[in-house]
């Protein structure tokens, strides 16, 4: 070993440092430098290399610094060694010398881009290196930021405080440093409007909802719920100072409005005299940021739901919302309108004393705008009286408590005019019409005061145009709830135009809207238009004439059905009228509503207590209720089942596009409109042939759904039955087979003897499918609910439980009874059966014996049985009980012989 060279030495270590073992190769490459000290003739990229093997053993070793030294001793022979300088660049960065160590790896990086080990390390450190500097920085920017507010450079302080809020997110760290104070301390003593502005937009971004992108829905980040708590705090007593410096500069007076709106509250009168004052400006922007700031209040309080305080309704807010009647922004307006008297018709859970007469208030507020001859002003109040009715229902008692609403309605809809605001007040206007429509008393006196003439007449009057055709499709919809009223408006409407055709344009119209609705306030009106229409449709196809004139206009009722778009149909309202309109049009004067007990001028729809259809009914006339003696006429069985048949068209799928959006009507619907698509897919079902497409539908699972409501269960039992009597079981989805079974079971425990007939022939169907099924209905008692239907006075009621029995007969768990003679009372009812004049009940009994006597154990039970023995010599003298004897192939024919014999 003493005899090896430096260049030898180093391929020992090469070796042993492949093997792992680094002290050895520390070992060898340490011996040869020494050799190369001594000797003569040693190149320097030899001793080098030596140097650079030994600093990566020392790396490996963690001995830092000695893997220094070497690489520099290195670097001094080789200075552009890129392995030397790798080794290095970790060492440096050990020894916590980053700045160094990034500039060797960089060294590397440019020289060599493929080194891929150089580039991930310059690339990582750069970033760690810049990461820590920020860090470094963000931790003492807030501090000298604040510091110079009070300073000359106070104005460009503040332009760094908003980026440090927006890009650095800085709030929390600014807020513990006394930010807030600081800053509205600014706000109250500069001396400039724009450093003022400056300041209080920096207290804006610290409150802004808009840095909660990340929270969930009705969350903010911390930071800003403290910035906002600690505004309110500083704020107190200072706002009509702020206002006072502010409402001569508009920039200043929009930041504080915006201010107002994230942190303040509707009690607070200070503020909303602050946001009153900026809704008097002149200035158009300062109007909108006010209007914006009290959309946020409000809509902060609605988020909080039953934790928010009751909303009262103070002179501060209503002097605000008079001046906020004048300005022309008209969809802010509308909006806060709608946030406004929603809030006050939130009353549900207030206690008495602080229940708000919204009526009387939204009068209060709306009606000189409503009298004024201004345009813009008329407008307003028309749109203000929009967002009241839409608010609460009852507001429509404000029609009784004075003439201007109506008027100003009628003015708008009965004057001609092209000016914006004007075309504008004739929509609302016809959007208020819409909106209180519903109400009886209100109907009468527009019908008393001229209001039909006014309406027909405004079809003639408004000027064509896309606004107008919105109108136009509103009045149509009025008019068709009002001609619901009596038989002398519904001839006067039918007879002045054509109004079949005005109901497809109108039609046509709302589904133009829904598409291409994008403001808030646009996609409710169209919500609107189209609830307005479908409970138009609803009220005037309770007659019978009017479904005449439907069916023979195949282009109005395709645009009814495709007007309903099944996303839609989980709005509460659009639903019950469309699942409404549909039970109408499936009813004929043959299908009888029984009364309700003390009340017979409501229908009863197959249940008890139907509270949304007595307040339906309650809003028609009285020609629209069942009379003492008589009902409306909803027209004869053929109308009806054309109806029906129009339902149940279908597309390349096979479903019903109708009976499909019915069965959506459930999802989150009322009870009562439950109900309405329980008793609809029964008259569906009437058809034996059409059930299948109710099934294609998702009619059953519709039915499966809406048998669990006890307001629903017997018609929707009922049609789940008729389905599955006419269905093949393999056609269904086996998860709804086995769902199917419990109301089934159900039914033969009804009062009704029909619904125990239907439920005995649909489980007698699907116990064909599996033995699984058939164990989950002996799991349910159908054998037991079963034998008790034998004792019915209907003879038809007996013949459908014996054909369950008989169909449970190949189950396991019955055949395991008869062996082990646990069915003697079963054997006598199926012998005495067998002996009946009904050749159903014969057959079925005979049927159930036959499976039954596979098995030798029971055959020889029978032959025991004389009620058997008898039967069924009784049905092998008869010619169907030949026939039946002939077709059993289960009958063990040795037994049948002792039976014959007596034996």
């Amino acid at each position: 070993m003493g005899s090896m060279s430096p260049l030898e030495r180093k391929e020992a270590g090469n070796q042993l440092f492949k093997e792992g073992k680094w002290e050895e190769a520390l070992e060898q490459y340490t011996f040869g430098l020494e050799i190369a000290e001594t000797a003569e003739n040693i190149p320097p990229d030899q001793k080098g290399l030596l140097l650079s093997n030994r600093a990566q053993c020392f790396l490996k070793l963690s001995d830092w610094q000695r893997s220094l030294d070497d690489a520099n001793a290195c670097l001094a022979l080789l200075p552009e060694h890129a392995k030397s300088l790798v080794r290095r660049g970790t060492a440096l960065e050990q020894l916590g010398r980053r700045d160094e160590a990034l500039r060797d790896f960089a060294q590397v990086a440019r020289a060599d881009p493929s080194n891929v080990l150089a580039v991930q390390h310059a690339r990582r450190l750069r970033e760690e290196i810049s990461m820590q500097k920020s860090q470094r920085d963000d931790q003492s920017l807030p501090s000298q930021l604040l510091e110079r507010l009070n300073s000359d450079e106070a104005l460009d302080a503040c332009d760094q405080i908003r980026r440090a809020i927006l890009e650095r997110h800085q709030a929390l760290a600014l807020l513990k440093l006394d930010a807030v104070p600081k800053l509205l301390a600014l706000a109250l003593k500069a001396a400039q409007q724009e450093l003022r502005k400056a300041a209080l937009q920096c207290l804006c971004n610290m409150t802004s909802a808009t840095l909660a992108e990340d929270c969930p829905p009705g969350m903010l980040p911390a930071a800003v719920e403290i910035a906002r708590k600690q505004l309110r705090q500083q704020m107190a007593g200072k706002l009509l100072e702020l206002r006072q410096l502010c409402q001569d500069h508009a920039g200043s007076m929009i930041q504080l409005a915006h201010l107002l709106g994230h942190c303040q509250e509707l009690e607070d009168e200070d503020a909303l005299e602050v946001l009153r004052t900026a809704l008097d400006s002149p200035e158009e922007s300062v109007q909108r940021a006010a209007l914006v700031a009290l959309h946020g209040i409000c809509d902060a309080r609605r988020l909080l739901g039953s934790k928010g305080a009751a909303v009262v309704p103070s002179r501060c807010l209503q002097k605000c919302l008079e001046s906020a009647l004048h300005s022309p922004l008209q969809d802010l307006l509308q909006g806060l309108l709608a946030e406004v008297f929603a809030l006050l018709a939130d009353d549900e859970d207030r206690p008495e004393q602080m229940k708000v007469d919204l009526a009387h208030f939204g009068l209060l507020v709306l009606e000189p705008f409503l009298q004024s001859e201004d345009q813009l002003l008329q407008s307003n109040g028309l749109a203000g009286l929009t967002s009241l009715l839409a608010a609460k229902s009852k507001a429509a008692q404000l029609l009784q408590q004075s003439q201007a609403p109506l008027t100003a309605m009628l003015r708008a809809l009965s004057s001609p005019g092209t000016e914006p605001w004007h075309c504008k007040a004739q929509n609302h206007a016809a959007e208020c019409l819409l909106l209180a429509v519903s109400d009886a008393s209100t109907r009468q006196r527009w019908i008393e005061g001229g209001g039909i003439d006014v309406i027909l007449n405004a079809f003639s009057n408004l000027e064509k145009g896309k606004e107008r055709n919105f109108v136009d499709a509103k009045l149509v919809a009025v008019l068709a709830i009002l001609a619901a009223h009596n038989k002398e408006v519904r001839d006067e409407v039918f007879d002045r135009v054509d109004f079949m055709m005005e109901l497809r344009y109108a039609l046509e119209v709302a589904q133009s809207r829904v598409a291409t609705a994008t403001s808030s306030e646009d996609k409710r009106q169209a919500k609107r238009l189209c609830s307005g229409l479908f409970e138009s449709f609803a009220c005037l196809s309770i007659h019978g004439e009017f479904k005449e004139l439907l069916i023979s206009s195949k282009k109005t009722l395709a645009a009814l059905q495709a007007l309903a778009k099944e996303e839609d149909l989980g709005d509460a309202g659009l639903s019950f009228f469309f699942a409404m309109l549909i039970y109408n049009l499936c009813r004929s004067r043959d299908d009888k509503m029984r009364r309700k007990t003390g009340n017979p001028m409501i229908d009863e729809l197959g249940s008890d207590d139907l509270k949304a259809l007595e307040e339906f009914y309650e809003r028609m006339p009285p020609e629209a209720r069942p009379a003492v003696n008589g009902e409306v006429d909803a027209g004869d069985a053929q109308l009806a089942a054309k109806m029906r048949s129009w339902c149940l068209q279908r597309e390349g799928s096979g479903a019903s596009p109708v009976v499909s959006k019915l069965c959506r009507c459930i999802q989150g619907s009322s009870v009562q409109c439950k109900v309405l698509v329980a008793e609809s897919l029964r008259f569906l079902c009437q058809d034996q042939s059409q059930r299948k497409f109710v099934a294609a539908s998702h009619g059953l699972r519709a039915l499966l759904v809406l048998e669990k409501e006890p307001k629903a269960t017997e018609a929707a039992r009922q049609a789940l039955a008729q389905i599955l009597i006419s269905t093949n079981p393999a056609s269904l989805q086996y998860q709804e087979q086995l769902d199917s079974v419990r109301p089934l079971l159900e039914m033969f425990s009804s009062s009704n003897e029909l619904c125990q007939f239907e439920g005995a022939m649909a489980l007698t169907n699907l116990l064909t499918s599996s033995e699984e099924l058939r164990g989950r209905a002996l799991q349910g008692g159908a054998w037991n609910l079963s034998k008790d239907l034998l004792f019915s006075d209907n003879e038809q009621v007996q013949c459908a439980g014996l054909e369950v029995m008989c169909n449970l007969s190949m189950s396991p768990e019955v055949l395991e009874r008869f062996v082990d003679g646990k069915a003697s009372v079963e054997l006598q009812l199926l012998g005495a059966f067998c002996q009946s004049e009904e050749p159903r009940a014969s057959i079925a009994a005979s049927g159930a014996l036959a499976m039954l006597a596979d098995t030798p154990e029971v055959a020889e039970r029978i032959a025991e049985c004389q009620h058997c023995i008898t039967g069924l010599l009784k049905l092998l003298e008869s010619q169907v009980g030949s026939a039946v004897w002939r077709s059993s192939r289960r009958m063990n024919m040795g037994y049948a012989q002792n039976w014959q014999l007596g034996e």
